[in-house]
């Protein structure tokens, strides 16, 4: 059942599920790294936690461009509408921005109890986290497009890749900063190529449930972007240099923020492709 009309979405609409992918997937892996991790992933976990914060802000923004006025968006606030998915949205956001600003700044925290609160905080967080990076994925298949409503797994491609970019964003974050990741850098990494192998995965079985209305997108006129943007450079080149490169100490940083750069652009070849394929 579609409860969305056909839509006629633009670049910027785009631009929001690429960084609400990231955001949602830079918490919650930060999320997991200050719980789980020990002392030497808390920059993992800082980097996560200072990039969702900006990136929620312009998703609001984003979202709020698309509803035409900021009062559309306040009043999506103001009620709570379970069986809209734009109100559903509305309220994950600024929720997920709500907790994304406590534990930026709780990131700087050294005193054990605030460290404590920060650690709890992004637990439930996570959880939020997790429905901004994969919401834009169901928010598609709730439309009347034929596309997208034969998606049945574009929530979890969608929250796969946001893993995968969100990771991706933490290592080039932390290069750009100058922060010293040390064997965090190879966890990093670790995550990231399991990231990248699950999206790989659920892209072959996302493509499986179209059927012939995927032909568009793997043979038709997004088929540059799908096999070079998404497949080649966002995919398979990155996994392959994490998996068959082992470069010396010096040349790790490097490496990583490459390889990060490539993700990055294959997670907004994904956007691109899923969201004008759907309108074509």
């Amino acid at each position: 059942m579609s409860f969305l009309k056909s839509p006629q979405w633009e670049w910027y609409i785009v631009w929001y599920f690429f960084l609400g992918g990231i955001a949602g997937g830079a918490y919650f892996v930060g999320a997991i790294a200050d719980n789980f991790g020990g002392k030497r992933d808390e920059e993992v976990a800082k980097s996560g936690y200072l990039l969702a914060l900006p990136l929620a802000m312009v998703c609001g923004a984003l979202l709020t461009l698309d509803l035409g006025t900021p009062t559309r968006f306040l009043n999506m606030l103001r009620q709570f509408k379970f069986w809209n998915p734009m109100s559903i949205g509305s309220w994950g956001i600024g929720a997920f921005g709500g907790f994304a600003f406590v534990s930026a700044v709780l990131s700087f925290a050294r005193d054990a109890r605030l460290v404590w609160l920060r650690k709890n905080i992004g637990k439930v967080g996570s959880l939020f986290g997790f429905f901004l990076a994969s919401y834009t994925g169901v928010l598609l298949g709730s439309t009347a497009r034929p596309v997208w409503t034969d998606a049945r797994f574009m929530g979890a491609l969608f929250l796969a890749s946001g893993a995968s970019t969100g990771i991706a964003a933490i290592g080039l974050l932390s290069y750009l900063r100058g922060a010293d990741l040390g064997e965090s850098w190879y966890k990093v990494k670790k995550a990231d190529s399991f990231a990248m192998v699950v999206e790989l995965v659920l892209l072959v079985v996302f493509l499986g449930t179209l059927g012939s209305s995927g032909r568009a997108i793997w043979a038709g006129t997004f088929a540059a972007p799908f096999w070079v943007g998404l497949v080649g450079v966002g995919l398979v080149v990155p996994l392959a240099l994490s998996l068959t490169l082992r470069p010396r100490v010096g040349q790790a940083g490097r490496l990583a923020a490459l390889a990060s750069i490539l993700i990055l652009i294959g997670g907004f070849a994904l956007r691109y492709v899923i969201v004008f394929v759907g309108q074509s």
